[in-house]
């Protein structure tokens, strides 16, 4: 976590703008004894003691703190953004990032870190139920550069819930928004002898299960190329969508129709 509570006063204080001697801190959540962790490499953070079970900020890895950093450090800054706050406590959830955009209510989450799919599903509702806009954003992976990719089952679930497009982020404000098409496999020709009489096969192309053939949009800016928008109820095959409020790029659709 980046930030803490300090306990003197109450006051919620970001790592990099406080030392030791304002300990003791507390978690924001569960409010138990939390130390902090400055130093010359890694992002300055807040953990949790030893053997206190609180999931706040737990599996956290220095990426995702990096990320939501830069992040906050240039939205705050913005012409249009008020209100911004990192690790706002709305009660059940807390997202990394929340700001007032163009007088949209944003909620930004960073999903670098291990959140299972029910847990990305149950935030997506409980920021509908509290009329905010949610961004999801991995992190950028080089692998999308490249033919072919194996996206991750929450990553289809993002493509199926944002019409088509997973949001990825390299830098400061920008994001990359990245379609998945198919991906065909090529199924070889191939001859064999099945009683006495030769049997032939393959020659054919095939979509693949596992893979996708990425299909990158031009970059977005999260201050000023994106949109509030309302998502409907949705279901396809396994794949379930259920109504919410998202925070959506503004580009056309750039990859050829199916």
């Amino acid at each position: 976590m980046l930030c803490a509570i300090r306990t003197k006063d109450n006051a919620k204080l970001n790592a990099r703008d406080t030392s030791k001697a304002d300990s003791p801190f507390a978690c924001p959540k569960c409010w138990s004894e939390v130390y902090i962790r400055k130093g010359h490499i890694k992002v300055h953070h807040f953990a949790h003691k030893p053997l206190v079970t609180c999931s706040y900020g737990f599996g956290e890895s220095e990426a995702h703190r990096q990320c939501k950093t830069a992040i906050y450090d240039r939205l705050a800054n913005q012409p249009d953004v008020t209100r911004c706050k990192l690790e706002y406590d709305l009660g059940a959830i807390v997202p990394d990032i929340y700001a007032i955009i163009r007088n949209v209510a944003v909620a930004i989450e960073v999903q670098i870190s291990s959140l299972s799919l029910h847990e990305i599903i149950r935030r997506t509702q409980h920021y509908r139920q509290l009329h905010i806009s949610v961004l999801w954003l991995p992190l950028f992976d080089k692998n999308l550069n490249e033919e072919r990719y194996a996206p991750k089952a929450w990553e289809r679930w993002l493509h199926a819930t944002y019409f088509g497009r997973v949001y990825y982020w390299p830098a400061d404000l920008t994001v990359i928004p990245v379609h998945f098409d198919e991906y065909l496999l090529y199924v070889e020709e191939s001859s064999w002898y099945e009683d006495g009489e030769e049997q032939t096969g393959g020659g054919y192309e095939k979509s693949s299960k596992r893979w996708r053939t990425p299909v990158l949009g031009v970059p977005a800016d999260i201050a000023s190329n994106f949109r509030s928008g309302f998502r409907k109820a949705w279901q396809g095959g396994a794949m379930n969508v259920p109504e919410c409020l998202l925070y959506q790029d503004t580009q056309p659709r750039w990859w050829k129709k199916s």
